[in-house]
C-alpha cells in the first residue's frame, strides 16, 4: 500500500483527471445561479464561458437575462439582450417575455411585442406571450395595462385574444366589464354570435356582468334572431327582462319579430314596456341636457 502511494505514478498531480468542459455544463451552473437568486454571479459565469473556448447559446443568455430582470438591473439585462447580436444570437419569445416582465411597463411591453413582430416567424408573440404578460399584470394588480395587452392582442387577431381570455376565465381570473364587452363585441363583429353568446353566458357564470355594456346585450340577442338560434334568443331575453336591460332602439323591430315568430309573445310584451319606459325616462334628460347648455354663462 505504501509503495504504491509512493509511486510516482500516482502522485498528486498526476491524479487530476481531465474532464471535458462543454456549454451544458455552464448551462447547470447558471440554473443554480437563477433559483438562488444569484444573479451577478450568473453574469461572472458567462462571461468566463469563452475562457474554456465555450460560446454561449441563446439558452445561457436567457438564464442570465431572466436572473438579472428577477433582481431588477434591467440596464444590464438590456445590454445582454444587444450583445447577443454582437455573436450571431438572436432573442427568442423566451427573451422578449424576461425583459418585458422586468420592466412592467406597458409602453416598453408594446415596444418589445413590436420588436417581436419584426423579427418574424420564429419570434412571432403568441397567444402563451400575450397570456404571460397579462398574468404578470395581473398579479401586480394592474388591470389597466392587462386591459391594454388584451386590446393590442384583439387589434393583432381576435381568436388569441379569445384564448387568453377563455383561459384567465377559467383560472379564476374576474376580468372586468369593459373587458368583457370588448372581447364579446369584437367575436360578434367576426359573425361568430353563437361563440360570443357561449362567452356571455362563462362571463355570467364569474359575476362579471354586473355593469356589462347593455349594447352588447343588444348586439347579442339580434344576432342570435338573425340566425335563429331561437333557444339561446329566448334565454338572453328573459335574462335581459330579469334584469330591467332595455333593448337598444335599432335592434327592436327585428328582434321583436323574431321573438313573435316563435310564439314568444308575453317575453315580447316584457322587452317592449321596458324599451317604451326608458324611451320615456331618456326623453326629458335629452331635453334637459339640451337646455342646460343654452342657459349657462
Amino acid at each position: 500500500m505504501d509503495s504504491a502511494l509512493s509511486s510516482p505514478s500516482l502522485n498528486a498531480d498526476s491524479q487530476v483527471e481531465k474532464y471535458v468542459v462543454c456549454v451544458d455544463t455552464f448551462k447547470v451552473v447558471l440554473r443554480l445561479c437563477k433559483v438562488g437568486g444569484l444573479a451577478d454571479e450568473a453574469l461572472m459565469v458567462l462571461k468566463k464561458m469563452p475562457e474554456f473556448n465555450i460560446r454561449p447559446d441563446t439558452t445561457a443568455y436567457n438564464l442570465v437575462i431572466r436572473s438579472l430582470c428577477e433582481k431588477g438591473d434591467m440596464d444590464m439585462a438590456k445590454q445582454l439582450m444587444g450583445e447577443m447580436g454582437l455573436i450571431d444570437l438572436y432573442p427568442d419569445m423566451i427573451t422578449y417575455v424576461s425583459m418585458i416582465k422586468g420592466f412592467g411597463i406597458v409602453e416598453k411591453a408594446f415596444e418589445l411585442l413590436a420588436e417581436m413582430e419584426k423579427e418574424g416567424e420564429g419570434c412571432r408573440p403568441n397567444v402563451i406571450t400575450y397570456t404571460s404578460v397579462i398574468q404578470s399584470f395581473c398579479e401586480q394588480g394592474r388591470a389597466k395595462d392587462a386591459l391594454s395587452v388584451l386590446e393590442l392582442m384583439e387589434i393583432k387577431k381576435v381568436e388569441e385574444a379569445e384564448k387568453t381570455f377563455r383561459m384567465a376565465l377559467s383560472s379564476g381570473m374576474k376580468p372586468d366589464s369593459l373587458a368583457c364587452s370588448m372581447m364579446i363585441r369584437e367575436i360578434c363583429s367576426e359573425k361568430r354570435v353563437l361563440d360570443g353568446f357561449c362567452l356571455y353566458e362563462e362571463v355570467e357564470k364569474t359575476g362579471c356582468l354586473s355593469s356589462i355594456d347593455i349594447d352588447i346585450y343588444s348586439i347579442l340577442l339580434a344576432g342570435l334572431c338573425q340566425k335563429s338560434h331561437s333557444a339561446e334568443a329566448a334565454r338572453l331575453a328573459r335574462s335581459m327582462v330579469e334584469k330591467r336591460i332595455p333593448l337598444r332602439t335599432p335592434y327592436v323591430e327585428k328582434i321583436v319579430e323574431h321573438l313573435k315568430n316563435f310564439g314568444g309573445k308575453e317575453l315580447v310584451a316584457e322587452l317592449v314596456s321596458m324599451v317604451r319606459k326608458w324611451s320615456a325616462v331618456r326623453q326629458p334628460l335629452a331635453v334637459v341636457c339640451r337646455i342646460i347648455p343654452a342657459g349657462m354663462p
